[in-house]
């Protein structure tokens, strides 16, 4: 009896030992399933907030224009371009001290996905009408060495400045006012921010970038340079606001910029014999601007700027026909240049009205590229007439009517370069109508 009886007690317990185990077994793979669900939850999420720390915003641009003239002795007429542009803005703060903004850009005609030379050029690249390609217009770092000392390092905050944010209807979206500089640009700079009791919002910049750098097509930057120096800029900023009671939010701009080494084609590296190193630039300006002036509905700005040539005697060949082919000789402008522009804009409930005016002397010459008008208004020699009308629908769209006249007195506007270096007489006018639809987000 005692045997049979430790037989049972036996059996059950090694019943409940089996029962026990499964049970052991059936857990740990429930909880192994758990933790699998759980870490992969946890990768997704962290995936998730990797891609949502960085903030998207955007702007599609389409615009019809009606526009005639007389350019270089010739008759030209064009009742129905239509061309948009598309921005993609992105930005995310890296931690405390660190931030990244950046812009892709597409600027095209409609039908046309050839490109123009221009939009080869690095600093227009997506501003010229090209190709329905996105390009990189910015892409820079802001890292707070200190509360008050920043670096900005990458493609810079430099196009679409001062001088543009009134018939455009935005905030200040770069540094340096568009009448000296307008497009991409490559650098790094130092601002100060210096507490100055007289002097509100007082900063100073030290910057630093590369205009051009020659490289072989085939050996890259390791080919032997063919005698011609890179294009460096260097530039000194100081800006602040008045301290004037009751004057409304403005803002002034001083400028002091160097640029070294300017060569004939600097967007034809396969052309080394033709892209001579010419000489250098100095360019000063002052801007001033003054948004809701002493409590009223009345925006204004004004812009001055001075160019200075220091040609090293050499001359380079330059395609100045526009058929592909550089073989006309060239020499950097003989004298001083000077242009200002100047604006002012009344804003109404729904409605928004402004003008603006700019005149280049004959040597005027700055790097400023405004393709948001096919007249390129801020580099043309003479006098040109801007009226528009803005209207909002909402927060997020509008829409722009504007007439623009161009008296164009010197040719080859927009380049540093001429034969001889002296700009030919010309006495020629360009009209532009135009409607643009704006819509952001």
């Amino acid at each position: 009896m005692k045997k049979l009886l430790l037989f049972l007690s036996a059996s059950l317990l090694f019943a409940s030992n089996q029962d026990i185990q499964k049970q052991i077994e059936k857990l740990k793979a429930e909880f192994n399933a758990k933790i699998e669900a759980l870490s992969q939850r946890v990768d997704e999420n962290e995936f998730e907030a990797s891609i949502n720390r960085i903030k998207w915003g955007g702007e599609l641009e389409v615009n019809w224009g009606f526009y005639s003239g007389t350019y270089d002795n010739k008759h030209f007429s064009n009742p129905n371009k239509w061309d948009m542009r598309l921005k993609l803005n992105m930005e995310t703060r890296i931690n405390e001290r660190t931030k990244f903004t950046g812009r892709l850009m597409m600027s095209k005609a409609w039908g046309n996905s050839r490109g123009e030379d221009l939009s080869q050029l690095d600093a227009l690249q997506g501003r010229a009408d090209g190709t329905s390609a996105l390009f990189v217009e910015r892409a820079y770092v802001d890292f707070h060495i200190t509360k008050n000392f920043i670096m900005t390092i990458g493609r810079q905050p430099s196009s679409d400045g001062p001088g543009m944010n009134l018939k455009y209807d935005t905030p200040r979206k770069a540094t340096y006012p568009a009448l000296l500089f307008n497009g991409a640009a490559d650098g790094v700079v130092f601002t100060y921010k210096y507490k100055n009791p007289y002097i509100p919002k007082c900063k100073f910049r030290f910057a630093y970038g590369k205009g051009y750098e020659w490289q072989d097509p085939f050996y890259g930057w390791a080919a032997p340079n063919p005698g011609i120096k890179d294009t460096n800029v260097y530039g000194v900023f100081f800006e602040g606001a008045l301290p004037i009671e009751k004057m409304g939010r403005n803002l002034f701009i001083l400028t002091g910029v160097k640029t070294t080494h300017l060569v004939t084609n600097p967007f034809d590296d396969r052309n080394a014999t033709a892209n001579q190193d010419l000489g250098d630039y100095e360019h000063f300006g002052v801007y001033f601007e003054n948004l809701r002036a002493f409590d009223t509905k009345w925006n204004y700005f004004v812009s001055f700027a001075y160019a200075i040539p220091k040609g090293n005697g050499k001359k380079g060949v330059a395609d100045l026909n526009n058929d592909g082919v550089p073989d006309t000789e060239v020499e950097l402008l003989k004298n001083n240049g000077y242009a200002y522009h100047i604006g002012g804009r009344y804003d109404f409930r729904h409605w928004k009205i402004g003008y603006e005016f700019n005149h280049g002397s004959k040597y005027w010459f700055s790097f400023s590229t405004n393709l948001y008008d096919p007249i390129n208004k801020l580099a043309i020699r003479g006098n040109v007439h801007d009226f528009y009308a803005i209207y909002k629908v909402d927060l997020y769209q509008y829409f722009r009517l504007g007439y623009m006249y161009a008296d164009i007195n010197y040719n080859y506007d927009g380049m540093y370069y001429a034969p001889n270096g002296e700009p030919d007489k010309v006495n020629d006018a360009l009209k532009l109508i135009y409607l643009t639809y704006d819509v952001r987000w």
